[in-house]
This record gives C-alpha cells, sequence and structure tokens, in this order.
C-alpha cells in the first residue's frame, strides 16, 4: 500500500491528472488505508506516454527525439 499525503508541488511542474484523482479519492475517505502503489504507477506510466506521444505529435522541436519528449515530459511533470 502506498500512503498518499498533501505535499506542496514545485512551483515550476503541473499536477497530473492521476495525482489530483489519488488526492480527491484520499480527501473522501475512499482509500483510507492508501491507493494501491501498483495501480498508481501503471496510471502515472500511461499518463507518461500520452503525454510524451501528444509532444511527439505535435513536432514543436526540430530535431525531435524520443529523448526529447521525455526530458519535456520530466521538466513538465516531475519534481527534483
Amino acid at each position: 500500500m502506498m500512503i498518499i499525503t498533501t505535499k506542496p508541488l514545485n512551483q515550476n511542474r503541473m499536477k497530473t491528472a492521476v495525482e489530483w484523482l489519488v488526492q480527491q479519492l484520499w480527501n473522501e475517505g475512499y482509500f483510507p488505508y492508501g491507493v494501491p502503489e501498483d495501480i498508481v504507477e501503471r496510471a502515472d506510466k500511461m499518463f507518461e506516454n500520452q503525454i510524451m506521444d501528444a509532444y511527439w505529435d505535435g513536432g514543436q522541436d526540430i530535431p525531435l527525439t524520443e529523448e526529447r519528449c521525455k526530458q519535456y515530459y520530466n521538466e513538465t511533470f516531475k519534481s527534483e
């Protein structure tokens, strides 16, 4: 089990939909003993892949590489 606590986000990153949903479920008492970690990790990975695919499809950078898509995701959604 993973215990999710509310913590301030780094001002340079956005909250993911997964983080928001887990926080809402936690606040409403749906998971009084924590949120299953494997489910959260799978949802986070799906979200990461969706963001990287969208960045790739948008073609904002030249040259566009898979590494640049990963870098964009980390800069936008990961705390340091």
